[in-house]
């Protein structure tokens, strides 16, 4: 058993994001412990009312000759008062689960605050393993840290492009997973019901005229209007939504919305909120933005490809505004390269 633990330490600590150590610290527990269900719950909060993430989720029957299931999407989910209790007091929570399972929380901290807990189900006694799952807890832990400090820019705390790369490609095959599901036969027991809530959208956002600024007022000035913009882009998205700051000025958002109409309010409500804001010495500035639809079809250059477009669109027909690539391309502002032809590697 001790060289089991050791070797799975190895494997967590092997990894070199947050997602994959996510997954592989489910994994080793569900392979260490005798567990139905293991998953990590991540806390939102969305205007006082409490949310949690599954950032990785695995289901256990050892009555199946693959026992293990991934639930690949991201769910968000309403918490209950178990979870809070985690949260709150940022200890051990065990009940009895409506699947007739013991249920487990173990609270996970960031700077000496619960944000989140490991999940755990068994139908057995775990008590001689709770110091265990809290030690893998606490890994897990330290290294949450050490991977916020690689993946975020360090002048706004948004996710930085390397990080970008990473979430577009898990995204993508999310949406893949969505679409197959989608397409199994109706009697298939593991049919699922693909709504319009799955629908996502790439958003490419830059500071208008921002070198204007950063000649005429300085590179400190240029800083603060880039802090407090992804300071107001936080506040017109939901914590569910991702953000990045890619370049310089340059953001992109992946956005979670169920129609076009609804994606374009809220770009609408960040660029106004941006406009109306008054920099000390500096005044007003504008944000420009173009966005595309990502669907399981479509590969990450393609979908970063058209939102740029949809963005430099914007740049040439008045800034301060945005425009939908699909748009676009059905009016003939823009002409849709031709699918299918052959490509030259070299």
């Amino acid at each position: 058993m001790e060289s089991k633990i050791l070797q799975s330490v190895v494997e967590i600590t092997k990894q070199r994001n947050l997602d994959s150590m996510e997954s592989s610290l489910v994994a080793t527990l569900a392979q260490l412990l005798p567990l139905t269900y293991i998953c990590i719950l991540k806390s939102i909060e969305d205007k006082h009312v409490r949310y949690a993430e599954e950032v990785a989720s695995l289901t256990i029957d050892h009555n199946k000759e693959d026992p293990y299931c991934w639930n690949v999407d991201s769910n968000i989910i309403r918490t209950d008062e178990h979870f809070d209790a985690c949260i709150n007091t940022a200890s051990i929570i065990s009940y009895q689960h409506t699947n007739g399972h013991t249920r487990h929380l173990f609270p996970i901290s960031e700077d000496s605050q619960a944000i989140g807990c490991l999940v755990i189900d068994t139908n057995k006694n775990l008590s001689h393993h709770m110091s265990l799952i809290e030690g893998f807890a606490k890994v897990y832990e330290n290294y949450m840290i050490v991977f916020n400090e690689s993946e975020r820019d360090k002048l706004t705390g948004l996710f930085n492009r390397r990080t970008f790369d990473n979430k577009l490609s898990k995204l993508f095959k999310t949406q893949r997973h969505r679409s197959l599901q989608n397409y199994l036969p109706e009697q298939s027991p593991d049919r699922r019901i693909i709504n319009n809530d799955d629908t996502a959208w790439l958003i490419i956002t830059d500071i208008d005229h921002f070198k204007r600024v950063n000649d005429t007022y300085g590179h400190i000035y240029g800083d603060e209007v880039i802090l407090t913009i992804s300071q107001i882009m936080k506040s017109c998205f939901r914590n569910s939504d991702l953000l990045f700051r890619v370049g310089g000025e340059e953001f992109v958002i992946l956005l979670g919305a169920s129609s076009q109409k609804i994606a374009e309010s809220l770009i609408e409500r960040f660029l106004k909120t941006v406009e109306e804001h008054e920099f000390s010495d500096i005044g007003t500035v504008t944000v420009s933005a173009g966005y595309a639809r990502i669907t399981e079809k479509d590969y990450p250059p393609a979908v970063l490809e058209c939102a740029d477009k949809a963005l430099y669109y914007a740049k040439e027909h008045g800034r301060n505004c945005s425009y939908y690539y699909e748009l676009l391309v059905e009016q003939g502002e823009i002409i849709e390269p031709k699918k299918g032809g052959s490509v030259d590697l070299f």
